[in-house]
């Protein structure tokens, strides 16, 4: 053999593994670019996806904002309604107050037609406990089941109705 062969030889097969080099190469670069164009959709759908959380966000901002004006809103009510409440409870103990003086000494200074036997009578018992402007009322448990009938309110009763009623 002489040597143009053997350098012949030589080439053809560094020429085959040449080739079969390129071929994985060209497979190899194939399949990168069908995956850049998956890369490329995938990362088009995580910016969709993106852009929306951003909207979702900004939205959620904006109801938040609009949640706590609104709870700011009814919190001012109800903390004038709380200060109004105050002062009709005031109101309402003065004159609860004022009504029960008023009552007290109303029976305390009203002349009491008597008879001879009926003023012997009272000075021979022992003085009784002062009398209360209002009854006492039964207890929950003996309302039950019965019929509750209110009994005529006399008249400082309707005036403190009526102021109590004017006051709201």
């Amino acid at each position: 053999m002489t040597l143009t062969l053997v350098v012949e030889i030589v080439v053809a097969v560094l020429l085959l593994i040449t080739l079969s080099i390129s071929l994985v190469l060209n497979r190899r670069l194939g399949n990168l670019r069908a995956n850049q164009d998956e890369m490329r959709r995938l990362i088009a759908d995580f910016d969709r996806a993106l852009a929306k959380a951003r909207q979702g966000m900004n939205e959620l901002k904006t109801a938040s904002a609009a949640a706590d004006t609104a709870h700011e809103e009814r919190m001012k009510q109800a903390k004038a309604l709380r200060d109004e409440l105050g002062f009709m409870i005031e109101t309402a103990d003065r004159l609860a107050d004022r009504l029960a003086s008023e009552a007290s000494s109303s029976r305390a200074t009203a002349p009491r037609p008597q008879s001879a036997a009926a003023s012997e009578q009272r000075a021979a018992e022992p003085p009784k406990a002062p009398v209360m402007p209002f009854t006492a009322r039964k207890p929950a448990a003996e309302q039950r089941g019965r019929d509750f009938k209110l009994e005529p309110r006399s008249e400082a009763e309707r005036e403190l109705l009526m102021a109590l009623r004017q006051a709201r």
